[in-house]
């Protein structure tokens, strides 16, 4: 018996020593003085995760649908072929959007960067949900909640950033990083 309660005693010391999830997407404020680019647009179409098309001027984009994909992170696929926690990635990227009352696109440097498929442009997404709110990052939450693995993350603007959110969700297996199946994820069984 003094073995079981020594035992539990060691759990119960272990899970209070976790660390608790720190916000790192609050530790990174949209700087609209940088010398980045960047414009306001609205939603046109959720594609995936990582993948939406936005209405922008046409001053911008002569189409004026800004295709984008977002930088540092490549979330599970959720169209075509579907991947365990793409439709979770999808729906979180889905529903911060709807809750946007304004979004930011912002280019890693001066200009408009085209991906390697040549369709889309690379962009960091900004939103905020109340006039009187800070600018989220929308990449940086992605990785930080574990909904994406890492895309050449830490080689950009918000390098560092990026990789303690994505250190964040290994240590804390969090979904993509998680030795649990995607309840949401249909294997045949």
């Amino acid at each position: 018996m003094l073995c079981l309660l020594l035992l539990v005693s060691a759990v119960l010391a272990l899970a209070a020593c976790e660390k608790p999830l720190e916000d790192y997407v609050s530790q990174v404020k949209l700087d609209m003085n940088s010398d980045s680019a960047k414009l306001t647009a609205t939603v046109k179409n959720y594609i995936d995760g990582d993948t939406t098309h936005f209405l922008v001027d046409a001053s911008v984009i002569p189409t004026g649908v800004l295709k984008a994909r977002y930088i540092a992170i490549n979330t599970p696929e959720s169209t075509g072929v579907v991947e365990p926690w793409g439709k979770k990635a999808s729906n979180f990227t889905k529903e911060k959007l709807q809750s946007a009352t304004s979004i930011i696109l912002e280019s890693d440097n001066d200009k408009w960067n085209i991906d390697s498929t040549g369709s889309r442009y690379v962009v960091w997404v900004w939103y905020r949900t109340s006039e009187d709110a800070d600018y989220r990052n929308l990449n940086i939450e992605i990785l930080q909640e574990g909904l994406a693995l890492a895309s050449n993350s830490t080689q950009n603007r918000y390098g560092e950033i990026c990789g303690n959110a994505i250190n964040q969700a290994i240590e804390h297996k969090l979904y993509c990083y998680s030795d649990k199946a995607d309840p949401d994820f249909y294997t045949g069984e």
